[in-house]
């Protein structure tokens, strides 16, 4: 398929229901929006024969390296895949929840459409991902990172020698493989190459558009991260939406049907804002406090 437009995204098993679910909430709250292109990580038959019975263009990824499949490696390849100038790419865990005409306009005007995860790379990017990405250890220092999991690109000039590096980069598995809990694989070589060649790399409100919490995070939120955490009865009745038109339809907060934290404890975590607290005493416990595992980015 080619298309001057295109939207993105790419999931294996385990992500299966929620890739159903993301394509479910394009048509009910984005019924103009882009063609759709998935790529193959490792899906299930059952959902392959789904996808094929919608009419969903869908694209294997070859193993272009020996470490394709970890690291979010496959990320970046389909980034520089995509058969379209104007590329959004969006994690299988997430729905759309409005509209999204004004990223494509963004693409058109500013060439790219980026969030931030409200971390800094000073912990999120190894010094391998610097030296891989041709900047000094103390480049990194002070600058947000950029959130992997919504990603928008017009691939040309600047934009695209980013997503060529970027690709470049990660085909040396030391430059994308975490050696830290904290350390965010393909999102660290994306923001580091983007802040490389653009110097200052203008934001979007990653509650709006990337919101995690819950589905009515902010006002006006247009995109939620259910991360595989949306009610049952959502993600089906999405499921079933993947090319039969229908009214906006807004999931629930699964907190308030099943809550599962105490009000202090989400105090102690985010900001009246809904933003992540900057780390201090009441500050979330980080990764390698919990003494997490180091994450190689496969999740089947």
């Amino acid at each position: 398929m080619t298309s001057n437009k295109l939207i993105i995204t790419a999931a294996s098993k385990a992500y299966g229901p929620s890739l159903l679910a993301l394509l479910g909430s394009l048509t009910l709250n984005w019924p103009k929006h882009p063609p759709v292109l998935v790529y193959d990580i490792g899906l299930d038959e059952t959902t392959l024969a789904t996808l094929a019975e919608n009419k969903i263009p869908v694209k294997k990824v070859p193993p272009f390296c020996s470490h394709w499949r970890k690291h979010f490696t496959w990320k970046i390849w389909c980034l520089n895949d995509a058969p379209a100038q104007d590329v959004l790419w969006m994690d299988a865990g997430l729905v759309v929840l409005k509209p999204l005409e004004e990223v494509f306009d963004a693409l058109e005007h500013q060439g790219y459409f980026f969030v931030p995860n409200y971390q800094l790379l000073d912990s999120e990017a190894s010094e391998a991902a610097c030296n891989g990405c041709g900047v000094p250890t103390e480049f990194r220092l002070g600058k947000s990172t950029l959130a992997g999991g919504w990603i928008g690109l017009r691939k040309k000039g600047k934009v695209l020698r980013v997503v060529e590096e970027a690709l470049s980069v990660a085909l040396v598995e030391k430059h994308i493989a975490a050696t830290e809990p904290t350390h965010r694989h393909e999102q660290a070589i994306i923001s580091l190459l983007m802040y490389k060649h653009f110097g200052q790399v203008v934001l979007a409100d990653g509650i709006v558009y990337l919101g995690w919490r819950s589905p009515n995070q902010t006002h006006g939120q247009k995109v939620w991260v259910h991360r595989r955490g949306m009610l049952a009865e959502d993600m089906a009745f999405f499921g079933s939406h993947i090319r039969a038109p229908g009214k906006p339809y807004m999931p629930k907060d699964p907190a308030k049907e099943k809550p599962t934290r105490s009000p202090r404890s989400l105090a102690m975590k985010f900001d009246r804002f809904g933003k992540p607290l900057s780390r201090g005493p009441l500050a979330p416990t980080t990764q390698t406090q919990r003494k997490n595992p180091i994450y190689d980015g496969v999740r089947d």
